[in-house]
């Protein structure tokens, strides 16, 4: 029996500014303060990907018509995991991953987007973004299923260049007029970097094919709105400022009919002999990134390139990734370690949201 995961909340006219609540995971801020008349908001909520989603709707709706919208979006769910996720020995992906090399296998529609958008980002930040880089994160001891509470080592030299053998996106052939896609080598293709993003786009589309237009989808942590807000505004999202723990948002930015994700370093990482060592490895050389890019927000139309592009950026560093931002016109704003405290950069794309 599928579980009911509905909250409303109806707020009537005041003539008085009130402030909302925070934001679900990486982001902490849904409105800003408003001084006029809220419509009905409703919270469709439940758990998927390992993660949880929360879609909020704007506007009246029925129990009935919200008990319809819930089945939709859990079925939508439900079949993107199983053809992306890495935890289901039977999904898509990973039947693609056990086949054989140099053989052509026809995938679905979706399997093909998600490899096509890697694809994009690969070659965007030539190489920094690659699908592939599960090897090297499975031996600096980053990978699912790791006890983080257990002692981790630098690896020795010879292991990294074996696993670095195993990565390498470019090994990989997507069809141009067709859904077959074939590896050259023997290469595990993980696409959680890109997949809840993915999700958050086809959700968008469903309920836009649904009729409706107001709405905040966040699967994870990553977001895409349409419309306005309660206060008849566009939406304020939080970026969060790095930190061990939820802090406030460094930047609040105004945005509608867009996707938006933040990739950051400061959270999982490990000590030895005074070197702080990243979660965030460069799939190029295999080793953690060593520059001072703490967090990267990317927003994006498209959610799921998003999700991508702020894993890529983030691996660049600073200046590389300022570079690509601007010459292909990416909304992207960076938080950069400086010292004991952080400065904040963003791309004139950006520039827009800030207001």
């Amino acid at each position: 029996m599928r579980t009911s995961y509905l909250t409303t909340s109806v707020v009537k006219a005041k003539n008085f500014c009130t402030k909302t609540g925070p934001l679900w995971a990486l982001f902490c801020l849904l409105l800003v303060l408003g001084c006029e008349q809220r419509r009905e908001a409703v919270v469709i909520s439940g758990p998927t990907m390992g993660t949880s989603y929360n879609i909020t709707l704007v506007g009246q709706r029925s129990q009935q018509e919200l008990e319809r919208l819930q089945a939709g979006i859990d079925a939508i769910l439900e079949h993107i995991n199983q053809v992306a996720s890495t935890y289901i020995d039977d999904s898509e992906l990973m039947l693609f991953n056990a086949a054989p090399i140099g053989r052509p296998i026809d995938v679905s529609n979706e399997l093909y987007e998600l490899l096509a958008i890697s694809a994009q980002v690969f070659a965007l930040t030539s190489g920094a973004y690659d699908v592939t880089v599960g090897p090297v994160v499975n031996l600096w001891g980053f990978g699912p299923g790791v006890d983080f509470s257990q002692q981790r080592q630098v690896p020795e030299a010879e292991a990294l260049t074996q696993a670095l053998a195993k990565v390498g996106f470019d090994s990989l052939s997507l069809g141009e007029d067709s859904h077959v896609v074939s590896k050259a080598k023997a290469i595990s293709v993980d696409l959680s970097s890109v997949a809840k993003g993915y999700a958050v786009d086809e959700l968008a589309e469903y309920l836009l094919a649904q009729n409706v237009v107001d709405f905040l989808v966040e699967v994870g942590g990553e977001i895409r709105v349409s419309g306005q807000n309660r206060r008849n505004e566009p939406w304020r999202i939080g970026i969060e400022m790095p930190s061990l723990t939820p802090t406030d948002p460094a930047q609040a930015v105004s945005i509608t009919d867009a996707g938006m994700a933040t990739s950051g370093d400061y959270r999982n990482f490990f000590v030895r002999d005074g070197i702080r060592y990243s979660h965030t490895l460069d799939p190029r050389t295999g080793r953690p990134i060593t520059h001072n890019l703490a967090s990267v927000t990317v927003i994006d139309a498209s959610s799921a390139l998003a999700d991508a592009l702020a894993t890529g950026l983030s691996v660049m560093g600073e200046t590389d990734a300022m570079e690509v931002c601007r010459l292909n016109q990416l909304a992207c704003f960076f938080i950069i370690h400086d010292g004991e405290g952080f400065v904040e950069q963003h791309s004139p794309a950006f520039e827009v949201y800030l207001h």
